[in-house]
This record gives structure tokens, C-alpha cells and sequence, in this order.
């Protein structure tokens, strides 16, 4: 299998590229397409479509850091998940950093249900639990590491979204939205 990834101002059909990321992920755990959009043109940002062959079966959306790279969005088209495109997906990404961090909703204990597929999913891929918990826009997610020795600090969790644009517009209305001041950790 070999994916192509391009970058989301090359794609054509950006309808189904939208259909995909809307579908995906809950409105309170999503930002505004427009703000990924623009947050895209600065050179430590990859918002790319996902391609096999000339079929678009995913997306990605990557923040280069200073020491770490922060995966914040990964989807796959529903009627082409447990085909092996994400676990590829994967592959490609940690061949390519050192040192990936996510947030994935918090499971709840006792409950098997589609958040704790997606944690064994990420777990069985190369990544691992790193005891460390954020509410974010009153979600809360648990931080994964593709290191294990890697220290996710308060700081780091900021870093992600202070990294996704330099323009102080941009940066007041992610700020706004996702009360960075307040990046503490919780039980």
C-alpha cells in the first residue's frame, strides 16, 4: 500500500475532504474548517489529504513543535477503516518524526465502546499511555506518546496551538476557544 499525501490548498474535491473531517470528529472536539485552513499556510503545519491511488480515503492534520510533533486530527473515510489505512497511515508519520504526541477522547472505565477502540487502535500502533489527562473546550482527552521518555508538560500541551499560526488574529480566536492560559492537567 502506498499513500500519497497532499496538501489540502491542492485538492480538488474538497467537498468530500470536508464530508470526511465533519463526519469524523464531534462538533466540540473540531475546529472551525476555515481556522485549520488558514492555520495550514505556516510552514510547521501539514493538513493533507490522504490518497490510494486517486481515491481520497483520509486526512491528517499535523503541528510541528519544537521537540515534538502534535497529530491533532487523523481520519479515515468510514467505508474504508479496519482496511489497514490508518495502521499505514501510522507507520508513515512515525517513520517521518521522532516524536509524536495526540489526544484522544478520554475512555470512560468499564465502558468498551468507540473511545476505548480508538486508544487500543493508537496503543497497538506504536504509541503509549502517558498517565496524562486535559480537559480542552470541556472535552476530556487523554495524551499519548510515540516515546515513552518523553515529558508532556502543561507547556508542551499549549505549544501545539501557540506553534499553529503566527498571526496574532488567528492566535487570539484559538486562544479564546480553547482557554490556553488554563493547559492544566487533571485526574
Amino acid at each position: 500500500m502506498q499513500l500519497k499525501y497532499i496538501n489540502y490548498s491542492k485538492i480538488k474535491k474538497k467537498k468530500k475532504f470536508q464530508n470526511i473531517y465533519l463526519s469524523s470528529f464531534d462538533k466540540d472536539e473540531r475546529f472551525p474548517l476555515w481556522v485549520l485552513r488558514l492555520c495550514a499556510k505556516e510552514k510547521n503545519v501539514e493538513f493533507n489529504g490522504i490518497f490510494d491511488n486517486e481515491e481520497l480515503i483520509g486526512l491528517e492534520y499535523i503541528v510541528n513543535c519544537e521537540d515534538f510533533t502534535y497529530l491533532m486530527y487523523l481520519a479515515v473515510e468510514k467505508n474504508k477503516r479496519k482496511k489497514g489505512y490508518g495502521s499505514k497511515i501510522l507507520a508513515d508519520l512515525l517513520n517521518k518524526h521522532e516524536t509524536v504526541i495526540l489526544s484522544i477522547e478520554r475512555p470512560l472505565k468499564d465502558i468498551y465502546d468507540e473511545k476505548t477502540l480508538r486508544k487500543e487502535f493508537y496503543l497497538k500502533n506504536g504509541f503509549y499511555e502517558t498517565n496524562k489527562f486535559i480537559e480542552d473546550g470541556g472535552v476530556q482527552y487523554e495524551i499519548l506518546s510515540s516515546t515513552k521518555e518523553f515529558t508532556i508538560t502543561p507547556e508542551k500541551m499549549a505549544e501545539k496551538y501557540n506553534k499553529m499560526t503566527k498571526n496574532k488574529l488567528l492566535n487570539r480566536i484559538i486562544k479564546k476557544m480553547y482557554n490556553l492560559e488554563n493547559t492544566n492537567f487533571i485526574k
